[in-house]
């Protein structure tokens, strides 16, 4: 019985030693590996005037008429990437009795979007750059840029100057202007934007 128990263990020990070696050698020559994904970043700029948001000029208009160019930038960055841009142009009203939303029209055929004041309180048209439609696509509300925008690049302008019927207007409108950006690569675009939208775009 003796000799049973002492060739077990004896059995047991060369195996830890084989093991324990094994183990050893696996960990001193396989070294930590580190991931070096690095996700792409994709922020945006809305350019008016050819002004970043951070300039200190002032924007008061004078008559009926003022220039308003929108343009967006693709912002760059080490890791930026290409992009699909898009615009939302929102028109509101600052009254007494609160900031009221604008009626806003676009004229498929032309170049007019057309804003009627709240209670009747006058009319203003966002002039859109001419031959916009060979650049961006209208489409429930926004305005998409066909091409895609490379880091450090700007979209088309879309938007070109503002026109009141009454320059007392000029005391309560504003427009917003909101964009949007999706990168180009790994069907990102159809999944936020919908495959209608990804089809119409280059």
């Amino acid at each position: 019985m003796n000799k049973k128990v002492w060739a077990i263990f004896l059995s047991l020990a060369v195996i830890l030693i084989i093991a324990g070696t094994t183990l050893a050698l696996l960990t001193a020559q396989t070294g930590a590996k580190s991931n070096q994904f690095t996700p792409g970043v994709l922020t945006t700029t809305i350019i008016e005037n050819g002004e970043d948001p951070g300039s200190t000029k002032e924007f008061t208009p004078e008559g009926k008429n003022t220039r308003k160019e929108v343009r967006v930038r693709n912002d760059e960055n080490v890791h930026g990437v290409e992009g699909y841009i898009r615009v939302m142009l929102v028109p509101t009203f600052r009254t007494n009795e609160g900031t009221l939303p604008g009626n806003i029209v676009l004229h498929p055929s032309g170049n007019i979007l057309t804003i009627t004041a709240p209670n009747n309180g006058g009319t203003i048209k966002l002039k859109l750059v001419n031959g916009w439609k060979d650049n961006w696509i209208y489409d429930n509300g926004y305005f998409y840029h066909r091409s895609i925008v490379f880091p450090g690049k700007l979209t088309a302008v879309l938007l070109e100057s503002v026109e009141v019927t009454d320059s007392a207007l000029w005391n309560s409108f504003h427009l917003e202007v909101l964009s949007d950006a999706i990168q180009a690569e790994g069907g990102a675009l159809e999944d936020a934007w919908g495959e209608a939208i990804g089809r119409l775009l280059d």
